[in-house]
């Protein structure tokens, strides 16, 4: 609660004026459509997925004028019988497409590092911040509060998420933001994706323990 608490007032302390939750992902859509940012990924759309408030949380932020100027969102999947590598191939194919319209596809040696992961586990992305708010460090903050808060509601066995390499390499954003764990190069295609920035992803990883170190330090993203 007091590292939730502490992240929650560096957003606001960087422009935020409110924060909002969303249990519906008819209302997380609604907000983010109200954005610059304008549309919702394929791990949260309406037309892909069917999240019930038990597998999902939307998080927008606001600023003083009403302005959606941030947002992210959370997801809940029981993968038992499989494990994570798997799950990843299964979604994709259901959820991308080629250029020719047909579903991705993933080979089998792909994501080598999500082999093993079992359990269940939680998703976070989507995440957004408007160019007049990127340069302050603001979705780190909020990723790490969606960690926690990931880890308060479903007590996964680990949570993941994708970066952009650049992202990844030239900032090292995915340790700003949370995760200890950030692996390249593991999405091996038989089918690639339409949206070429798809094609090389950084898988972002972060077991309990990870949490843990948050929990310990929620507001030091290695820049002080």
């Amino acid at each position: 609660m007091k590292a939730g608490a502490a992240l929650e007032g560096k957003i606001r302390e960087l422009g935020v004026a409110e924060i909002e939750l969303h249990d519906e992902v008819s209302s997380y859509q609604a907000r983010v459509g109200a954005s610059n940012k304008g549309y919702v990924g394929e791990y949260f759309h309406r037309n892909i997925n069917t999240l019930p408030p038990s597998m999902f949380q939307g998080f927008t932020c606001s600023n003083s004028e009403g302005d959606i100027i941030a947002t992210t969102a959370l997801r809940y999947d029981d993968i038992t019988g499989w494990d994570l590598a798997t799950y990843i191939r299964e979604f994709w194919a259901r959820a991308y497409r080629t250029e020719e319209g047909e579903p991705v596809e993933l080979s089998k040696e792909s994501v080598p590092f999500a082999k093993g992961i079992e359990g269940p586990i939680a998703y976070i992305g989507d995440t957004f911040v408007d160019e007049k708010m990127n340069s302050n460090n603001l979705a780190a903050y909020i990723v790490r509060l969606c960690l926690l808060i990931a880890n308060t509601k479903w007590q996964p066995a680990y949570t993941y998420g994708w970066m952009a390499r650049n992202h990844a390499f030239k900032k090292a954003l995915f340790l700003r933001w949370g995760y200890p764990t950030c692996y390249f190069g593991g999405m091996d295609w038989v089918r690639p994706p339409i949206n070429k920035a798809y094609e090389d992803l950084c898988f972002l990883g972060c077991a309990p323990a990870g949490i843990v170190q948050i929990i310990r330090k929620p507001l030091d993203i290695g820049l002080d």
